[in-house]
C-alpha cells in the first residue's frame, strides 16, 4: 500500500545513506528558501498574518524578532516563502516543494534542537514524497483546477515531520495517509497573489496536525492515496488493493521505482528572476536577444511572446498591481528591456504605473504556440519575436528557463541571489547565514542558523 510504502522509506531516511550530491542538493536549497522567505518578509507579505500568532515558542519567524510556536511560525515562514514566488519548483510537478517542506522542518528542528544532519535527512524525505506523488498527478490536477503545490504540502510536510520526530515505518506511513486528506487549493486563486498563499502555507501548517494525530496513535486509511488522493486529483482509477501491494499497478510502480537508491531533488528548479515560473523562459529569452543585439527599447516597435497553452493560461496580462504583476508575462518581459533583469523588488504596483513600463508593455502581445504544447511539462519552453522599426524581426527561443536541470544555475549564481534577498533584511549577517547553511551537515543544533535570521537593527539594539 502506497501510504505505507512511502512511510518505510522516508522513516528509514538518514544522512549516511543519502548521496553527497543530494546532500549538496538539500543545502543550497536550504539557502534559497531562506532568502525567498526572507525576501517575503522584507516586503512585509507576512504582515497579516501576525495578528494570528497565539501560541508561545521558540521558533523563529525569519527576518523577525518575533518567535512562537512551531505550527504558527511554520505557517507565516511558508507564507512569506511561497509570497515572493521566488523558491524552487518541479516543471514535472508544477509545484514547488521548498515552501511546504523547509518551513515546517526547520521550525520543527528549532523545538528539538536538531542538527544538520537531521535536517538534511527530513528535508530529503519530503521532497521524495512530494516529487513521486507530483508527477502522478500533474498536469491533471491543474486542468481539474486544483495547484499541485497546495495538493502536496500536507503529505510532504507529514513525512519530513515524522522522519524528523523519528517515527517507526507504520507511524510515518499514518502521517502521510492522513495528510492525504488535509491539502487543497485551487489554481484560480492565484488571480489574487496577495493572498494565494495561504493556501500553501496552510497546506504546510497540515503537516504538524497529521503528525501530531500519527503520532498520537491514530490511523490513516490504508489505500486513501490509491483511491483518494490520485483518483480525486489525477484523475487515476482507483487500484485494486492487492495489485497496490504487489506494485504491479503502473502508477504505483512509478511512484515507487528506485525509492531510496534514486532521488528526484536534482529535478526541481531554481529560480533566476522573481514572479511566476511561467514568466521565466519568456524574460531569459527575451535579455538574450537583446543582450546579442544590443537592443534598446527605443528600436522596438512590437514584441511577440509564445509559450504553451498551461502557461498562457496562468498568466494575467492586464494586471491591476504589483501583486497580479508576478503573473504577467508582458510586464515581466517589459522589465527585461528596462532594467535587463526581473527583481522582487521591481514588482511593485509603482513600477507597473511608471510610463516607461506601460510604453513597452503596450507593445508586447502574448499567445500560445501550440508546438510548445507538444513537449510540455517535459520542455516549459517560449519564443520570442522582436520586430524592430527598422523592419527586421529577431527571433529567440528556449527550451526551458535557466535553473532547470538542463541548465542549472552555478552555484556563485545562487550565492549571489540569497544575498541580494537577504541582505536588506539581515545585513552583513547574511554572509554567515550563506556560510553556515554551505555547513549544513556539521552543524550541532539548527538554532546556530536561526539565531541569526533577525532584522540587522534588532541585533544591533540586542547588542548595546
Amino acid at each position: 500500500m502506497l501510504a505505507a510504502a512511502l512511510g518505510a522509506f522516508a522513516s528509514r531516511l538518514d544522512m549516511p545513506s543519502m548521496p553527497p550530491a543530494v546532500i549538496e542538493a538539500v543545502k543550497v536549497r536550504v539557502l534559497d528558501t531562506l532568502g525567498a522567505g526572507l525576501a517575503g518578509v522584507q516586503l512585509h507579505n507576512h504582515h497579516r498574518l501576525l495578528p494570528l500568532l497565539e501560541a508561545q515558542g521558540p521558533c523563529r519567524i525569519w527576518g523577525e524578532e518575533l518567535t512562537g510556536s512551531a505550527r504558527e511560525t511554520a505557517l507565516v515562514n511558508s507564507f512569506a516563502t511561497h509570497s515572493t514566488y521566488l523558491e524552487d519548483g518541479s516543471r514535472f510537478t508544477g509545484g514547488h516543494p521548498s515552501s511546504v517542506v523547509i518551513p515546517a522542518v526547520l521550525a520543527e528542528a528549532e523545538i528539538r534542537h536538531s542538527d544538520g544532519r537531521a535536517v538534511i535527512a527530513a528535508v530529503a524525505a519530503g521532497y521524495e514524497v512530494f516529487l513521486r506523488l507530483g508527477r502522478a498527478i500533474y498536469p491533471e490536477c491543474v486542468n481539474r483546477g486544483f495547484q499541485s503545490t497546495a495538493l502536496l504540502g500536507s503529505v510532504s510536510a507529514s513525512a519530513a515531520l515524522a522522519n524528523l520526530r523519528g517515527f517507526s515505518p507504520a507511524a510515518t506511513g499514518h502521517a502521510i495517509a492522513i495528510g492525504a486528506n488535509l491539502g487543497i487549493g485551487f489554481k484560480e486563486a492565484l488571480k489574487s497573489s496577495g493572498s494565494q498563499p495561504i493556501q500553501v502555507a496552510r497546506s504546510c501548517e497540515a503537516g504538524f496536525v497529521a503528525a501530531a494525530l500519527a503520532g498520537a496513535g491514530d490511523a490513516g486509511a490504508p489505500l486513501v492515496l490509491e483511491n483518494g488522493f490520485l483518483k480525486a486529483f489525477g484523475g487515476i482509477k482507483g487500484s485494486d488493493p492487492f495489485i497496490a501491494i504487489k506494485g504491479s499497478d503502473p502508477f504505483i510502480g512509478e511512484i515507487l521505482e528506485g525509492l531510496g537508491t534514486e532521488f528526484r531533488i536534482d529535478e526541481t528548479y531554481l529560480k533566476r528572476h522573481a514572479g511566476c515560473r511561467g514568466n521565466h523562459a519568456p524574460l531569459d529569452a527575451t535579455i538574450d536577444l537583446i543582450v546579442k543585439e544590443g537592443v534598446v527599447p527605443e528600436q522596438v516597435k512590437q514584441v511577440r511572446v509564445f509559450v504553451d497553452t498551461v502557461t498562457r493560461a496562468a498568466a494575467i496580462e492586464e494586471p491591476a498591481d504589483g501583486e497580479q504583476a508576478q503573473f504577467s508575462i508582458g510586464f515581466s518581459v517589459a522589465l527585461a528591456f528596462i532594467e535587463r533583469n526581473a527583481s522582487i523588488f521591481h514588482y511593485t504596483t509603482a513600477r507597473l504605473s511608471d510610463p516607461h513600463v506601460k510604453w513597452m508593455m503596450e507593445r508586447i502581445t502574448v499567445g500560445v504556440d501550440p508546438s510548445l504544447d507538444v513537449r510540455y511539462p517535459d520542455e516549459r519552453g517560449a519564443r520570442v519575436e522582436i520586430e524592430l522599426t527598422d523592419g527586421r524581426v529577431l527571433n529567440h527561443s528556449v527550451s526551458n528557463a535557466r535553473g532547470e536541470p538542463e541548465w542549472p544555475l552555478s552555484g556563485v549564481e545562487v550565492e549571489e541571489k540569497f544575498l541580494a534577498l537577504a541582505t536588506p533584511r539581515l545585513g552583513d549577517a547574511a554572509r554567515t547565514v550563506r556560510d553556515l547553511t554551505q555547513n549544513l551537515d556539521d552543524m550541532k543544533d539548527i538554532r546556530e542558523l536561526t539565531q541569526l535570521l533577525v532584522p540587522a537593527k534588532g541585533r544591533h539594539a540586542a547588542r548595546a
